[in-house]
């Protein structure tokens, strides 16, 4: 009796018993390609254990060096007092902010410093942050509000002081005068008030101190940056002034500048050849190289969004980060744990794409592959995600996705040629080499990764569905080998 499909043949079951449904192989195999998603879970686990140990280092190292700093360029601050519409009294910090503001950090030198496996990119900075302020002379004379000029500082702010190398001096057209802890003074000069003090917490970013029933105090004091501050009364009472503050200062992995003035602009220049912009606002022009960048920012006063001048209140928001901020990230490229975690996203899609090719192989050449075998080869794909995450924390990403790619291709191809035939290891090795480079393209391609991950998917089923056009999947017959 002849076979009424010529184009198929019969394969039969191991050790010449009953054959085996192809369809219920596949179904099989598809289940197993979800239950590799269990150990992939749990190397994604050890790669989130990895990547929070290394924030933790970074935190422990900016502890000492200072962290990630954020800078606050020359403002006036000016005791005022108002009188409100119920009668009550409200004293409290009138910033003015600078009529122009330049920044200039142009020689930061970074080195990373190593804590067990980890490292940090640690940086000395030495610049200058000067400013052109208003004449006191220019205060708003609103009804019913004061000013105590005598008791005007010019204030600076830096995110950490455990920073400094020196200390943060003003030049001045009168003089150089040294910056010291600023701290709101809790009353009026002049003012009376004996009431004890009651602390509120508002919504506002400032402090408001509630006395009694007569006096709302409103200060500067609350925020994100630590502020220093020196004299300012007798220093610009008769009209505008240049000044300009120069600072020495270490910090960890960022460095940020506040838009301080109405018209801000910045230049910050490193020997760190892998910087990363962000905040608010990015450069206006760069110049990356292999021995470092220099980066240029320029930010008008209508772009920072907020008033040139005005009570605590209104202006808390420059010590608490800022209107955004310019800002630079010195960038480790030996930080692999993001670019890792993204390729383990993909790992099912890959595995499943070596055990289709595995089916494919068995069903075109005959060879029965057991499910226990499937598993196995499962599990070396899985080891790889293992290997590239271990050997990225010595290496680099780059360099540990080829060692560990050429590893597992390597054994994958070797297992296939143990059990189809020697003939199919250099067949099997650009197979499975093919499917690796895909990944390395998807982990470098960040925008398209959806598109060519769909396209590698779709692709892969398309030759799929032409390779078995002939099976027939209710028993075991296989496509003919022509």
């Amino acid at each position: 009796m002849t076979d009424p499909t010529p184009s198929t043949r019969l394969l039969p079951g191991p050790r010449g018993g009953l054959p085996r449904s192809l369809g219920l192989k596949l179904i099989a195999i598809l289940v197993l390609t979800v239950l590799m998603a269990v150990p992939v879970m749990f190397i994604s686990v050890v790669s989130f254990e990895r990547s929070s140990r290394a924030d933790e280092v970074t935190r422990e190292v900016s502890q000492i060096y200072g962290g990630q700093q954020r800078l606050l360029g020359p403002v006036l601050v000016v005791p005022y007092r108002e009188t409100l519409a119920n009668g009550r009294i409200r004293e409290g910090d009138y910033v003015v902010s600078a009529l122009s503001g330049t920044a200039v950090f142009d020689d930061v030198r970074v080195e990373e410093k190593s804590r067990s496996l980890y490292k940090v990119p640690i940086y000395t900075a030495s610049g200058e942050l000067s400013a052109t302020l208003p004449s006191l002379r220019d205060l708003p004379r609103e009804g019913g509000l004061s000013f105590d000029v005598d008791r005007a500082r010019i204030i600076v702010g830096l995110g950490d002081v455990t920073g400094l190398q020196s200390d943060v001096t003003l030049d001045t057209p009168s003089g150089t005068l040294t910056f010291e802890p600023y701290a709101a003074s809790s009353r009026f000069a002049g003012a009376a008030v004996d009431r004890d003090i009651d602390i509120e917490v508002a919504s506002e970013p400032t402090r408001r101190v509630r006395s009694g029933p007569d006096i709302v105090y409103d200060r500067l004091d609350r925020g994100a940056l630590t502020l220093l501050s020196v004299p300012a009364g007798e220093l610009i009472e008769a009209g505008e002034q240049a000044v300009t503050a120069r600072l020495s200062f270490t910090g960890a992995s960022a460095l940020s500048v506040i838009p301080f003035a109405k018209s801000t602009e910045v230049r910050i220049a490193s020997d760190w050849p892998h910087p990363g912009f962000a905040g608010r606002f990015p450069p206006s022009s760069r110049d990356i190289g292999d021995a470092g960048f220099s980066a240029d920012w320029s930010v008008p006063y209508l772009r920072r969004g907020i008033p040139d001048k005005g009570r605590a209140m209104q202006m808390g928001e420059l010590v608490h980060g800022g209107p955004g901020a310019m800002t630079v990230n010195f960038v480790s490229p030996l930080n692999p744990y993001q670019t890792v975690n993204r390729a383990l996203k993909y790992a099912v899609l890959f595995i499943g794409l070596v055990f289709l090719a595995y089916f494919l192989m068995e069903t075109l050449l005959g060879v029965r592959v057991h499910p226990a075998q499937y598993l196995l080869i499962g599990i070396a794909q899985a080891v790889f995600y293992l290997l590239l995450l271990a050997f990225a924390e010595h290496v680099g990403f780059t360099p540990a996705f080829v060692l560990s790619a050429v590893a597992t291709v390597a054994l994958t191809a070797g297992y296939a040629g143990a059990v189809f035939g020697r003939g199919l290891i250099l067949k099997s090795a650009l197979v499975f080499g093919a499917v690796y480079a895909l990944l390395f393209v998807l982990m470098r391609i960040q925008d398209f990764a959806l598109m060519v991950g769909a396209l590698i998917s779709f692709v892969a089923i398309a030759a799929t569905l032409y390779l078995t056009r002939n099976m027939d999947w209710y028993g075991d017959k296989m496509p003919d080998s022509q």
